[in-house]
This record gives C-alpha cells, sequence and structure tokens, in this order.
C-alpha cells in the first residue's frame, strides 16, 4: 500500500483528498521553474493541487505567491500543506 503523503527535505504533502498525486514530472518542473523564475516578486499558479508547485517554488525564491484552485476538497489538502510550510507568509491561496 502506497503513502498518502510525500516527503521532502523542509516539507510534507498529504495528497489523500486530491485526484492529482506527486509525480516526477511535477516535482522535475517545479525545480525548473524556480531556477528560471528565481528574480520574479509575484508568481501566479492556477490549478494547484496539493501545493506542490507554490511550496517547490516558495522554498528557492523570495517571490509573493498567489495560488487558485476550484476543487473545494483538494483546495482544502493544499491549504493545509501550506499552513504547515515554513513560507505560509508568503502563499496566498484561493479556493475560486
Amino acid at each position: 500500500m502506497s503513502n498518502n503523503y510525500f516527503q521532502f527535505r523542509q516539507f510534507t504533502i498529504h495528497q489523500e483528498r486530491c485526484a492529482m498525486k506527486v509525480c516526477t514530472d511535477a516535482c522535475l518542473f517545479g525545480a525548473y521553474m524556480a531556477n528560471e523564475i528565481a528574480d520574479h516578486i509575484t508568481i501566479l499558479d492556477i490549478g494547484t493541487g496539493t501545493g506542490l508547485l507554490p511550496l517547490l517554488l516558495a522554498q528557492k525564491t523570495i517571490s509573493q505567491i498567489d495560488t487558485v484552485e476550484i476543487d473545494t476538497a483538494t483546495f482544502e489538502q493544499a491549504k493545509e500543506n501550506i499552513v504547515a510550510s515554513p513560507w505560509k507568509e508568503r502563499i496566498n491561496i484561493f479556493n475560486s
């Protein structure tokens, strides 16, 4: 049986209520984008899912990040993941 979470060095992603789980592609994309947009002041993530991308970006940048998730259960899960992170002050999540 697989875990309902994915553990990174500085944060954990819980994903039991999310349709789209953490995958290798998402981790590689987040790491790549963090290097590409490191000097941006603000970032908008639409369709945040588990909250993986804003957490990866917050870990590597000093940007203010706004993120949007339409699915209520997924939004609640992502919000919990973000609030439990060291970067919760820089990430705003919206259910819209």
